[in-house]
């Protein structure tokens, strides 16, 4: 839960790290620490809060691209080489577009989560604790370090 922090205002920060160090003891109290000392400090908060933030990159496309490079193995193809790719990609998006509509989680659903519970959490629904709670609860780890970056 320490990485939800990351979605409070950052008044509300150090209350919540307190909540949640409460009856802490060894390496993770040693976690704690460490977090309050490089991390905690009025220049570094900044930097890693995404409260009300709009994230919103192009890192799919690069990534994209730089697998249709790496697949492709040299710089310039011909145009049977080029079609033959681009006909492997379009089978595994089709494959990965059957997954996204047989249910899993998309990025834009976690999105729209995160600002509901922010939104609830602003209107005083919820209790540090809670928020906590539900964002640790309904955002995966993988997620979270893409929303820091």
């Amino acid at each position: 839960m320490l990485m939800a922090t990351a979605f409070l205002p950052l008044a509300e920060v150090p209350d919540a790290v307190d909540l949640l160090c409460r009856d802490i003891t060894g390496s993770v109290a040693a976690l704690f620490e460490y977090f309050r000392e490089e991390w905690m400090t009025r220049n570094r908060m900044p930097l890693w809060n995404v409260y009300h933030v709009q994230t919103g990159t192009n890192n799919h496309l690069e990534g994209w691209h730089f697998k249709m490079n790496r697949q492709a193995g040299k710089r310039h193809l011909s145009f049977y080489e080029l079609l033959r790719l681009l006909i492997d990609e379009q089978g595994s998006t089709a494959t990965l577009i059957q997954q996204m509509t047989s249910g899993c989680v998309t990025v834009n659903d976690l999105r729209l989560r995160i600002t509901a519970l922010t939104a609830e959490y602003d209107g005083g629904a919820h209790a540090i604790e809670q928020f906590l709670k539900a964002i640790a609860y309904d955002i995966p780890e993988p997620f979270i370090f893409v929303c820091i970056v």
